[in-house]
């Protein structure tokens, strides 16, 4: 327990993170170990108790709670969303009835990643899904592609809330969190809950790498994509329910949902945030089998679950950092190098020669919400180059299997990678893939 307080402890300073979390089950042990303090230049030290924003890691927990509607015949997994929500019925895409539960909790709806209502302090999950509807189109054909959505998962919320006639949070907090043992804590509670919530914080560059606490901003529409709060341990009692090891999680969530949503959906590759998808769970390979989990981040926090079903293994990390994801990979490694192989993705760049002739297939910008993307050849270069609305501008090497790496021109950022999609009938470039989001292609300049 020494050795991994001070690991921990030693992991945090490192990074300027002001405080964490780790629990680890493994073998039929368990360890749960904090450091550090819930707001920096405080003496407000971190518990195994304390309550951190847990970002998108929420979504597993949303996704067990649909399993558990699933189980008791309140949803199947393959109806359209259509037959639950009556918001769908003004949809302004056709392709919106094709959505399925299945396709929301495996982000293959096609839905707009971030999308947002024109009132940030919208609490109805009923008209924030009627603004999806209307307002949207979808990037793909359901089921087709993958493109990570936290749209999708608000839209499930609005699902959950119209078979349970419960808000989300009650929801949640009735039939999944407080059966396992979890006290909720929900980023937009009232402050002054007897449970303490840690503050996040920005870590500033520069030698001194100081932390400064942040506000979060999180639509309250957007609460069942990422408005959970919790612990290392909450997060551990969420993978022992998966896995089946949870002495009531035959009753809570039965042998058959919990396979089913382990089950890889087969559009859901998940290139670029993982090596593919299921419902609720990303999956993630190690030499020594698959694990499944989720990460989360947050303005100033992050949270990380990884577990592995072939033999029970968990192990989870909750930050109150942006330097937490820094953290993780570090304590991945650490961990295998302590005989506990971690899975984690981290992709890397492709290995197919690049292209030298017809960049110009690539031309056009490509949308999802908001967000727009601008692939144009360069005059002097005869390469392509992505530009978007915030001021990135990245060179782009194409390769043959239409994979590509970008590597920005205003800073000394390592390159990312992303990659280019066909339609399959027309054989036609119409997605662009970056991020773990889709962006579909208008019509080439």
């Amino acid at each position: 327990m020494d050795l991994a307080e001070d690991r921990l402890r030693t992991l945090a300073r490192a990074h300027a993170v002001p405080g964490a979390q780790l629990t680890v089950h493994r073998t039929g042990r368990s360890l749960s170990v904090a450091t550090g303090v819930t707001r920096a230049s405080t003496a407000d030290l971190v518990s195994t108790g304390t309550a951190f924003a847990l970002g998108s890691v929420t979504k597993a927990f949303t996704a067990a709670l649909v399993g558990q509607l699933v189980a008791d015949g309140e949803l199947e997994w393959d109806d359209p969303v259509a037959e639950y929500v009556a918001e769908f019925d003004s949809a302004v895409d056709e392709s919106f009835s094709e959505i399925t539960l299945r396709h929301l909790l495996s982000h293959t709806g096609g839905l707009v990643a971030d999308h947002e209502t024109d009132n940030a302090g919208e609490t109805s999950l009923a008209r924030y899904t009627a603004s999806v509807s209307t307002t949207t189109r979808t990037l793909h054909r359901p089921g087709s592609c993958f493109s990570y959505a936290n749209s999708g998962y608000n839209v499930l919320g609005r699902t959950v809330e119209a078979v349970t006639d419960m808000k989300w949070q009650a929801a949640l907090a009735n039939l999944t969190l407080r059966p396992l043992g979890i006290d909720p804590v929900f980023v937009h509670d009232a402050p002054g809950g007897q449970r303490p919530l840690a503050q996040c914080h920005t870590v500033r560059p520069g030698q001194d790498r100081s932390a400064t606490p942040v506000g979060l901003f999180l639509p309250p529409s957007w609460a069942p994509a990422g408005g959970l709060a919790g612990s290392a341990d909450d997060l551990a009692a969420l993978a022992t329910l998966l896995l089946g090891t949870h002495p009531d999680a035959a009753e809570l969530l039965p042998e058959e949902q919990r396979t089913e949503m382990r089950v890889r959906a087969p559009a859901a590759d998940a290139f670029g945030m993982a090596d593919g998808w299921s419902l609720g769970l990303a999956h993630h390979a190690s030499p020594n089998g698959e694990w499944l989990g989720h990460d989360g981040t947050v303005d100033g926090g992050t949270a990380h679950l990884r577990f592995r079903p072939a033999d029970g293994t968990v192990v989870a990390l909750t930050t109150n950092a942006t330097t937490g994801t820094a953290m993780w990979a570090e304590l991945v490694d650490a961990l295998r190098d302590e005989g506990v192989p971690v899975g984690d993705h981290r992709p890397l760049a492709t290995t197919a020669p690049p292209l030298a002739t017809g960049l110009g297939r690539f031309d056009g910008d490509y949308l999802n919400g908001d967000t727009v993307f601008r692939v144009r050849i360069a005059g002097d270069s005869g390469m392509p180059v992505l530009t978007d609305a915030t001021g990135l501008v990245a060179d782009l090497t194409v390769h043959q299997d239409l994979a590509f790496t970008a590597r920005r021109t205003d800073t000394d950022a390592a390159p990312y990678i992303g990659r280019f999609v066909t339609d399959p009938a027309s054989g036609e470039i119409h997605l662009m893939q970056l991020g773990g989001r889709a962006a579909r292609r208008t019509a080439a300049p």
